[in-house]
This record gives C-alpha cells, sequence and structure tokens, in this order.
C-alpha cells in the first residue's frame, strides 16, 4: 500500500467521481482507476460503488476514508516537521476555536505569531468542541480552544485547562425582560442556541433552567458564529447565554448587555486541546505555546476579563 494510493482514494471520495479526482491529483482517469483497484485487490474489500452519477463509498470505503485521511494528514505533518526542523518557515496551523477564546485571545496571538512565522498559513475554524473533536480525531486539526463539559472529553486528547468561561444572559438594551432577575422571569421567552447540543457548552441555558427546575426554555435559533447572534439580538424578544468576556466591547457597542441575574449560571472551563497520541508541528507547538502565555499575561491583569468578579 502506498501513500500515493491512499491520495487518490481520498481525492475521489471527497470530489464524488473518477473524473473530478484525477483532476484534483492531475493525473489521467484511467491511471486513477488502476490505483484505486489495486488498493481493493491489496485490501480485498470493494470500497467504491460505482453509480451513472459517479461514486459512492461501500461501507468498507467510510470505514477506510477515516484511516486514509489520518494516514495522510501524519505523513505530510512529518515532512512539515522535518522542514520545520532544517529551518523551513512555512507550513499550515488549523485550530478550532469557539466564540469566546476566538474573540478574547486570537486575535493578540495570532499578532505575534504572525511576526516570527510570516510565511504559515493560519486556518481557524469556528465552531464548538464536539465538531473540533472529530477534526481533532481525524488529524486534520492541530488543537482547539473551547470550553469543554464538566464530566471532561475522551481520554484519547489532552485536554489543558485556561480559564473558567462564566455565562450570563445578554439581550438588547431595550428587551423588555432587560431588568430580570430570576430566570423564572425569562419563562415563555425565545432563545438563540449558541450549539447543536442539547447539555454543555452551547446548550448552557438549557442546563441553567434544568438545574433551577423551570420548563426548558423555547430555542428558536441555533448559531454560534457571535457577529450572526450580534445581529440576531438586535430583535428585542429573543435572548441568549454567552461567555461574560464577551459582553464589553463589541457586543455592549451594539447595544447589547447582560441582564442582572441572580440565579446562579453555569460556567466551563476554556480548554486547550489536542490529541495525545500524536505531537504537533514545531509550528503549531509555538501557536500552542503563544495560546498559554496570552492567557497567562491576561490572568496579570489589574481588570483581567478572566478575573471572576467579586
Amino acid at each position: 500500500m502506498r501513500l500515493s494510493q491512499l491520495q487518490d482514494f481520498i481525492a475521489v471520495a471527497e470530489h464524488g467521481s473518477i473524473r473530478a479526482g484525477a483532476r484534483a491529483r492531475e493525473v489521467s482517469a484511467p491511471a486513477l482507476t488502476k490505483s484505486i483497484r489495486q488498493l481493493e485487490e491489496e485490501l480485498h474489500v470493494p470500497l467504491l460503488t460505482r453509480t451513472t452519477r459517479g461514486v459512492v463509498l461501500s461501507r468498507y470505503g467510510e470505514a477506510f476514508l477515516r484511516r486514509a485521511r489520518l494516514i495522510a494528514t501524519e505523513a505530510r505533518k512529518a515532512s512539515d516537521e522535518m522542514s520545520q526542523m532544517l529551518g523551513a518557515r512555512n507550513g499550515v496551523v488549523r485550530v478550532g476555536a469557539a466564540g469566546g477564546p476566538a474573540h478574547l485571545l486570537l486575535p493578540a496571538v495570532l499578532t505575534r505569531f504572525r511576526v516570527q512565522h510570516p510565511d504559515v498559513l493560519v486556518c481557524i475554524d469556528s465552531g464548538g468542541y464536539p465538531s473540533h473533536l472529530d477534526e481533532l480525531r481525524a488529524g486534520v486539526m492541530d488543537m482547539a480552544v473551547s470550553p469543554v463539559p464538566d464530566e471532561g472529553i475522551e481520554r484519547e486528547f489532552t485536554c489543558e485547562p485556561l480559564y473558567n468561561n462564566d455565562s450570563v444572559v445578554v439581550a438588547h438594551r431595550e428587551h423588555p425582560l432587560r431588568h430580570a432577575r430570576r430566570l423564572r422571569e425569562l419563562i415563555g421567552s425565545d432563545w438563540v442556541l449558541t450549539g447543536q447540543r442539547m447539555h454543555g457548552p452551547g446548550a448552557a441555558i438549557l442546563d441553567a433552567f434544568r438545574a433551577h427546575d423551570l420548563p426548558l426554555p423555547r430555542v428558536a435559533v441555533r448559531c454560534d458564529t457571535i457577529g450572526m447572534i450580534q445581529s440576531l439580538l438586535q430583535d428585542r424578544h429573543l435572548l441568549c447565554m454567552l461567555p461574560r468576556q464577551l459582553v464589553p466591547g463589541q457586543l455592549a457597542a451594539a447595544g447589547l448587555v447582560p441582564l442582572p441575574i441572580e440565579d446562579q449560571l453555569p460556567s466551563h472551563t476554556v480548554s486547550l486541546i489536542y490529541r495525545a497520541d500524536s505531537p504537533m508541528t514545531p509550528v503549531a507547538a509555538q501557536f500552542a505555546t503563544q495560546l498559554r502565555r496570552e492567557v497567562h499575561y491576561l490572568t496579570q491583569l489589574p481588570d483581567s476579563p478572566l478575573r471572576r468578579p467579586a
């Protein structure tokens, strides 16, 4: 089994046809067909099912694709690492970042990292930890910065705590419930949910209502993009639970304010997450170091946004 065969198979799987895969790989369609046929013969299973519209993965192909992508990604990382150890200053760092840490940490981290590594491409993917774990597991993402659930995550990942992600209920300053002090007062309101799950980070408001034995709030919109949430909350009848650190600055400038809720609200730990069984490339490791340094710097500020209010 050759690396080029895996790359051929991945190209066909991702593009949906032999012809499109061949174009992506810059080889002829017959050559690509031969490569995949040899791979299927070696594995003794059919990886693809040919149809009039192209190809689809067999159940063997779906299972093999996960392994193939991981192998191809690790091979690329190994090549990058050798180049970087020899002094090359290029490469790719791919980071998953939830909304809070993306706005709080990444601007300063990127500024310093770009000065040191101007030829390194940094790719930032939004979203929450569930989607990040899939990308980390597949080897296509170097690290993620995200709040994690209280029960933690799978042991195949290293999870370094960075800071506590306290929650606040946010609304437009002209929302009719702007002065509510109890969650009970918010029963029946429409909410923007920032995650796809029903528990943990991204669904903190659901956990809060459960903890206070209240009927679950009505979810009107699911959205994990802070800029879009900011626009949605211009509707004077929507509420959202967001990290406390996001409220000053951009959200306040958009007329959004935290409600003075006195009930205890969920808090999750924002962590740096990466695979435990695969070392980062040198440039990715340096990016992670910059993240840790930024958290340390913010923690030392007299008015630190990471320090919980008294």
